[in-house]
């Protein structure tokens, strides 16, 4: 175990909010419930500028804790299925942003809208869990 990098702590707790966030929304649309369009907006916004901010930081060589961060062969493969899968997510959000924002202002509902809620909630609790899970078992167990 090594300590934690500030910058995988900050995303690690970081999106911990985006959770509650991410189930009221959805519960609350699927149900017709006040605010699901305020806490879907902060859900959404908030975790693409987390996760994108995140991505291009590691993307354009920026390291954890002062040095590059070594991968093996299966956490390599663990991260390419965790980045494959927060890039779609990262797709879905933005059309959930967009299609959200497009009947927010034309008063009615967008089917897409609707049916994009349920695979962008597992898709991102996917990613969301796979990158906690690395966290807690590479710098807290």
């Amino acid at each position: 175990m090594s300590d934690a990098p500030l910058a995988s702590t900050v995303i690690a707790i970081g999106l911990i909010p985006v959770a509650f966030f991410f189930a009221h929304a959805l519960l609350s649309g699927l149900r017709g419930w006040r605010y699901h369009r305020i806490t879907g907006l902060v859900a959404v916004s908030w975790d693409l500028s987390m996760s994108i901010g995140y991505m291009v930081y590691r993307a354009v060589g920026g390291e954890v804790g002062g040095h590059a961060l070594q991968l093996s062969g299966l956490v390599r493969a663990y991260f390419m299925v965790h980045g494959l899968v927060a890039l779609i997510v990262i797709l879905f959000e933005v059309a959930m942003l967009v299609t959200g924002l497009w009947q927010w202002r034309r008063g009615s509902p967008i089917a897409w809208h609707r049916r994009l809620a349920k695979p962008l909630f597992f898709l991102w609790w996917v990613a969301f869990l796979s990158g906690e899970l690395f966290y807690l078992v590479a710098y807290v167990i």
